[in-house]
């Protein structure tokens, strides 16, 4: 199973169950796919709007205070039957007067058309406000624009005017105001899949997209290419703008909606670069919303709104929603605010000092080489037992030193140096290996006092061994955890036996070389009990952990003038 679903025939029926259980604000009609109100707002207008399921929040997460009453929830992407809207003009209530906002497809128009008609026979109040804001199509399609994201704005002004006492008629006008000047375009991704489907409605190429698609994954306007979010914004705002006439100085408001699998992530780049857009057409944007609101199943992909406004919409607009699928209003900056902080700078620090000693930088440069040589085979075991970043995320640190190589080749002493080194490294390096590895140079950097300017073989030994301590104590990974600490600690306990004043690289070297490659090969057939390698458990063993490969790499190059290799 590839949903989280029981039986495809159900996903309606247990939509309305999950959504109607987890807020005490909704009920269902009983035996009609219904979502209202739980407490009736008696004395207002009545708003219902719905369609075929698949979509959602939209439409029965726009069930609230200050939008929706009601909300028919039919089949995935099929109209909900005549009968279904019937249910729900009585369950807000006989007595209300009602709007029915339907989005311009054949069957909602028909459906919500007839219980309209139906109603207005008996001698019910009820108007309908039909939302073609499509601009892709335009009007050369032959069942005209279709309603797509926009709509979800029509609730709101709606739902937000009759919540506040507003009369049939008033809200018709204000929505006749508002839709000329509202217009949507999307973008698919890639295709959805029904619930109990075995193939998608479309298929795309690993390259292509479909421009201006509808929200039942029906073909758009063309095929093609999208090269970056700012060439899609560019698009999408470009082409509402030019079909619904909006000219530099209007004042708009902006959705940037997802169709179901775009991330968030996704979303805010897109929206960044869809305020800009509407910035260079000099829109004046005074409120935006980013989110899934109107979605098409599992499609990746987004859609553009842009709706010219006034105070009095505007005010409508931002209005309060309980509504549990409403996000939030944001006012947009006009451009993106930024907040100066004052951080100390290490780096700074180094300039006109004297050189550095010569052998810790000529260590440097080795471990920085052996480090960006190393990054295919790190980031190979990485993608087997982790995430694939370690050797990306280590070659980024190497390359970061290798760009400051002129100011770091003097300092006013070492610590200072080491200082200089650990930030460079916290800056660049991601994931757990920037701040353990910032931490590790910081502390072997603290052995030397100040004014120390040459590295001495005791200091540098002392200063390890700290190092190492000071991440066992961060991290909390023990020898044979699978982590680093299994090439860091066996090292280190070669330095800790030798005696004091006894230390002579050239025979300590070998040794304590071969105890992390030694714990570095034992890491393969272990369960990690810590890092990344843990989550993966046991699929994991009969790869060495590559943290632990990435410091016998290092460290070899280090200590290479002193190892006989």
């Amino acid at each position: 199973m590839r949903k989280l679903i029981n039986d495809p025939a159900d996903v309606v029926e247990d939509l309305i169950t999950g959504l109607t259980a987890r807020s005490r604000e909704l009920a269902r009609v009983t035996g009609r796919p219904v979502v209202v109100r739980a407490r009736r707002a008696d004395g207002k207008v009545a708003l219902i709007s719905g369609g075929g399921s698949g979509h959602e929040p939209a439409h029965a997460g726009f069930v609230g205070r200050g939008m929706l009453d009601a909300a028919v929830c039919g089949p995935v992407f099929t109209s909900p039957s005549v009968d279904a809207v019937q249910a729900a003009l009585q369950a807000v209530g006989e007595d209300r007067d009602v709007l029915l906002v339907v989005k311009n497809y054949t069957g909602d128009r028909l459906n919500f058309g007839l219980a309209a008609e139906t109603a207005q026979a008996a001698g019910r109040a009820v108007a309908t406000v039909v939302v073609a804001d499509d601009v892709a199509l335009g009007d050369s399609a032959g069942a005209g624009r279709r309603g797509i994201g926009g709509t979800v704005l029509v609730h709101k002004i709606a739902g937000a005017a009759a919540e506040a006492g507003r009369g049939l008629r008033e809200i018709q006008d204000l929505l006749e105001r508002f839709l000329p000047g509202m217009g949507t375009m999307g973008l698919a991704l890639g295709p959805s899949l029904a619930p109990g489907a075995q193939d998608t409605s479309f298929d795309l190429g690993h390259d292509e997209v479909e421009w201006g698609l509808g929200i039942h994954g029906e073909p758009g306007l063309e095929r093609g290419t999208a090269d970056s979010a700012r060439q899609v914004a560019a698009r999408l705002v470009g082409t509402v703008v030019t079909d619904r006439g909006l000219r530099a100085g209007d004042p708009v408001v902006v959705l940037v909606n997802g169709l179901g699998a775009t991330p968030p992530l996704e979303l805010e780049i897109l929206a960044g670069e869809v305020l800009a857009a509407a910035r260079q057409h000099g829109l004046d944007v005074r409120l935006c919303w980013s989110g899934t609101l109107l979605t098409s199943l599992d499609m990746p992909g987004a859609s553009v709104t842009l709706a010219r406004v006034d105070d009095e919409l505007l005010e409508l607009l931002g209005a309060a929603s309980d509504a549990p699928g409403w996000i939030a209003t944001t006012v947009p900056a006009g451009t993106p605010q930024e907040t100066a902080v004052d951080l100390p700078d290490p780096v700074a620090e180094l300039a006109g000092a004297e050189p550095v000693d010569a052998a810790v930088l000529d260590a440097l440069w080795r471990a920085v080489d052996a480090v960006e040589e190393a990054e295919p085979r790190l980031t190979e075991l990485d993608r087997k037992v982790g995430d694939g970043d370690l050797g990306t995320n280590l070659a980024r640190g190497a390359r970061t030193l290798r760009a400051h190589r002129e100011q770091l080749g003097a300092a006013p002493d070492l610590r200072t140096w080491f200082r200089a080194v650990a930030q460079l490294l916290q800056d660049e390096v991601g994931g757990t290996s920037g701040p353990l590895y910032s931490l590790f140079v910081l502390a072997l950097g603290e052995a030397f006092g100040p004014g120390e300017r040459h590295a001495r073989p005791e200091t540098l030994a002392a200063g390890f061994q700290d190092a190492v301590a000071r991440l066992q104590e961060l991290g909390g990974a023990r020898e044979g955890d699978a982590t680093m600490m299994d090439a860091l600690l066996p090292a280190a306990a070669t330095l800790a036996a030798v005696p004091a004043g006894d230390l002579d690289p050239h025979r300590t070297v070998p040794p304590l070389l071969r105890g992390a490659e030694e714990g570095t090969e034992a890491t393969t057939g272990v369960v990690a009990g810590l890092g990344r390698s843990s989550y993966v458990g046991e699929r994991a063993v009969g790869t060495p952990d590559p943290g632990a490969v990435a410091v016998t790499v290092w460290l070899a190059a280090v200590l290479r003038p002193w190892s006989g290799r």
